[in-house]
């Protein structure tokens, strides 16, 4: 097979993970208390995290509760309410704290751009918009209106309405992280990874610690087969953090397509030692120690693939 054909295959293989996660991870709301990371590749203790979040979340809810008990004409505080409730996926009661902010005080511009967000999320993209209009009426530079209305585009699959959208959000505030990264993703739909990569690049720049833009990133630089370029960048994340399986796995695929067996065989290893059911990990390792003339080792992947693959493992 030729290397052309071959890093076909080997973009192809980790591709699909930019794509399946592309536009699942659209924009979190500002957060209360603090900021949530999305749509990252998989890593360990994700359920922990998440009862902790949740926990923490259901915690400030009820102060937020009290504090209306006093003072029922808060407007603040149900906004505040509003963006708990969001980030606990309890959509109609977030509706319900942000409709009430907005009457308690009709130039609250965060509660409409709220309303919004949350609407987008239960997949009402139309009414979602005209929040989104509404608050755009009251402050045309509201970065986070124009990139909220990003993303309803990209729902309605209005791909050219969406990166206008995210590109008026930066102009007004070049800091979006988010909106960077939903710009790249429509990039690498029309094919201009360079485009992309730019975006990515920035973002990293402006929150090192967004760990999905590394993995997009590494896999628009495979996509130009810049694969030394793709390889630094997945082990800046790791850095980052250490446990991302997808990372480990991504690299050990970019050094077999490189032919640096000795490397790859290390990160296909090390995505076992976080994850020793990582059964397709076998399979690759087994292709890697046939082409090298290690029929043992091979027969050895081949087994343990085909035991953690079997639908009764």
């Amino acid at each position: 097979m030729s290397v052309k054909k071959r890093r076909v295959f080997f973009v192809f293989s980790i591709g699909v993970f930019l794509l399946c996660n592309a536009f699942g991870c659209g924009k979190n709301e500002p957060a209360a208390t603090s900021s949530t990371q999305h749509g990252a590749p998989a890593g360990h203790g994700g359920d922990d995290l998440l009862a902790h979040k949740k926990t923490l979340l259901d915690e400030e809810i009820a102060k937020n509760k009290k504090i209306l008990e006093t003072n029922p004409n808060d407007a603040q505080t149900y906004y505040n309410l509003g963006l708990l409730y969001s980030e606990n996926g309890m959509f109609e009661e977030s509706l319900g704290a942000y409709k009430k902010a907005s009457e308690l005080n009709p130039s609250m511009v965060e509660a409409f751009i709220g309303q919004g967000t949350v609407l987008n999320k239960k997949g009402k993209s139309d009414e979602a918009i005209t929040f989104f209009q509404k608050a755009l009426e009251m402050n045309p530079h509201n970065a986070d209106a124009h990139e909220g209305l990003g993303l309803v585009y990209i729902h309605k699959g209005q791909t050219e309405e969406a990166e206008k959208a995210f590109l008026r959000a930066l102009d007004v505030n070049p800091g979006l992280v988010d909106a960077r990264y939903n710009l790249g993703i429509l990039y690498t739909k029309k094919a201009q990874f360079s485009e992309a990569i730019k975006e990515w690049t920035k973002a990293i720049e402006i929150n090192p610690q967004k760990i999905e833009v590394y993995y997009n990133l590494g896999i628009a630089y495979a996509k130009l087969e810049k694969l030394d370029d793709a390889i630094s960048v997945w082990q800046k994340a790791l850095k980052v953090r250490p446990d991302m399986i997808n990372f480990h796995y991504a690299i050990g695929l970019a050094y077999k397509e490189k032919g640096d067996i000795d490397n790859a065989i290390i990160a296909l290893k090390r995505t076992l030692e976080i994850d020793e059911h990582y059964a397709d990990v076998h399979k690759v390792l087994e292709e890697i120690y046939r082409s090298a003339g290690r029929p043992g080792e091979a027969d050895r992947e081949a087994e343990l693939y085909k035991s953690k693959a079997s639908p009764h493992h």
